[in-house]
């Protein structure tokens, strides 16, 4: 569910709170620390709610074509970090 003012543009889900601008995520109004690149990964994957989102879209979306890393393992740490927090 998507919510918040123009100006601080957030999205929610459970008890969570992603404000997209700040790449800040909170849980009941804590800040949960989120390292910026799962920030990026959790922020476009919590905004296509009940879509698939493929690996390519998130590397296109995410890494770009400029940026050489070993994907899998970076998008896999990032959702494993997304998980812990």
């Amino acid at each position: 569910m998507k919510g918040g003012s123009a100006d601080r543009p957030l999205i929610r889900f459970g008890a969570f709170e992603l404000d997209l601008e700040t790449e800040e995520l909170r849980k009941s109004g804590v800040l949960v620390h989120l390292p910026p690149q799962p920030a990026k990964v959790l922020a476009l994957l919590a905004s296509h709610p009940g879509q698939v989102v493929s690996r390519e879209e998130i590397r296109q979306q995410i890494w770009g074509n400029e940026t050489f890393v070993a994907f899998d393992q970076g998008l896999n740490h990032c959702i494993k970090q997304i998980r812990t927090a």
